[in-house]
């Protein structure tokens, strides 16, 4: 056995351990098991797949290059393993490591290529393939930032919505076009100025692979800032129409006092004055009024003069809201914050089946105490079409009757420790709310 040449591809393997950190850095919070598990798994990995690839390639004659190629592919079985997600996420991981380490060993090669004592460059020698892992560190060192905070805020950046499929096609072009231009001769890479100016083009390429990321990073971040200041907007303007609804009832029910005590002094003129058909008259017509008036819907002041005012609008549009409304009087919750969710998820509701065919046009509204510390408000209406939800579960689309407001809701949610659950099966879009009454935070 050829111990220098083994011992080269040995060395060249080696370049699966930084690909593999690499792959795997970005998605360190989407690893299938927990970080000690999943170190365990991939040492092992590593200590079968360099001596295993090494043996294949050194009785199988296979130059270093695709001896590489054969151990990233392995390595790539390893990275899926580990690692969950969308599986294009994870593709552009593996792959935007790959690249680097395939710019890794091209630039090693051409910086030691006056160390080989043979023109062929197809198998190396040891010190060649240690001077690639060095460089691959360094690479690392220098996309450090890139693969711990920018790329896994990417991943993770709704507003900003990349294009994953694009940018795995772009990695994956630039890896081949790293190892499909890796010199066979040294002679060639040692010719006139072809190594300095190889050498510089390649300095240039992780300078250019950074400022892009810290590109498209503050790019995310910006638009994540805006997305915020939006749905902060959206919670203080629906809070606002929250709190006109309420004025509204309080109005209403400033005039009914008004009115109720003129109706008691006609009622005690008529009294006074013997006057009983008359009396018996009027009250039967005063009771008329009382009848038509609305019925109650919830036993909270607040909560009523809301459901209500959707009640009427529902019956304006021709639709129908089942109410169960089974809270007590007073609510274990701010009556602000339970009114701003209410009214977001019942008025999405009536946008959403104004349009459908008559009967169809139904609104579910459930709410009640699950339990002493637990607050449970479930609305369910049909829709038509498509609705797609975004990484945080809420419909994408503004679409009218689905995602106003929803943004608002979560936030109100979250204040109280609680959940809120989206489920579009069946047409039937479904929205469900806890809140904890002891979990409010600031």
């Amino acid at each position: 056995m050829d111990k220098t040449l083994f011992a080269g591809y040995l060395s060249i393997l080696l370049l699966t351990i930084p690909a593999l950190a690499y792959s795997l850095a970005p998605l360190r919070d989407h690893l299938r098991f927990g970080y000690k598990r999943t170190a365990v798994i991939c040492g092992v990995s590593l200590l079968l797949i360099i001596p295993g690839v090494s043996f294949i390639a050194y009785y199988t004659s296979m130059s270093f290059k695709w001896a590489l190629i054969l151990a990233l592919a392995a390595v790539f079985l390893v990275h899926i393993h580990v690692t969950t997600g969308k599986p294009i996420m994870r593709f552009y991981c593996f792959f935007n490591s790959t690249m680097v380490i395939g710019n890794a060993m091209l630039y090693g090669i051409i910086l030691a290529a006056p160390l080989e004592t043979e023109d062929s460059l197809l198998t190396l020698r040891p010190v060649t393939c240690l001077v690639c892992l060095a460089v691959a560190v360094v690479l690392g060192v220098l996309y450090y930032k890139s693969l711990n905070e920018h790329l896994p805020y990417l991943l993770n950046s709704e507003p900003l919505n990349l294009d994953f499929k694009l940018a795995l096609s772009i990695t994956v072009f630039i890896t081949l076009l790293f190892f499909w231009v890796m010199p066979k001769h040294a002679g060639v890479v040692m010719t006139g100025r072809v190594r300095a100016t190889i050498l510089a083009f390649l300095l240039l390429a992780p300078g250019a692979f950074v400022l892009m990321y810290h590109s498209m990073w503050r790019v995310a971040v910006n638009l994540t800032e805006n997305s915020n200041l939006r749905e902060s907007n959206e919670l203080m303007f629906m809070e606002q129409k929250r709190y006109e609804e309420l004025r509204s009832y309080m109005d209403e029910t400033r005039t009914l006092r008004h009115d109720f005590r003129q109706h008691l002094l006609v009622i005690d003129d008529y009294a006074k004055n013997g006057e009983n058909e008359k009396l018996s008259e009027y009250i039967s017509q005063f009771t008329k009024t009382l009848t038509d008036h609305r019925s109650v819907i919830a036993a909270n002041p607040a909560l009523d003069a809301v459901a209500s005012h959707y009640d009427s609008l529902a019956n304006s549009k021709e639709c129908y809201v089942k109410w169960l409304i089974e809270l007590p009087r007073t609510l274990p919750v701010a009556e602000a914050d339970f009114i701003t969710v209410f009214g977001n998820l019942v008025e999405n509701a009536i946008l959403a089946v104004e349009k459908l065919p008559q009967d169809k046009r139904v609104v579910q509204v459930n709410a009640k105490m699950l339990s002493d510390e637990m607050l449970g408000l479930t609305v369910k209406n049909p829709y038509e079409g498509t609705i797609k939800l975004n990484k945080k579960g809420l419909p994408r689309s503004g679409k009218a009757g689905h995602g106003i407001g929803l943004s608002s809701v979560q936030a109100v949610v979250d204040r109280y420790s609680g959940s809120l659950e989206i489920n579009t099966e069946d047409n039937m879009f479904t929205a469900g709310v806890l809140m904890y009454t002891s979990g409010q935070s600031e």
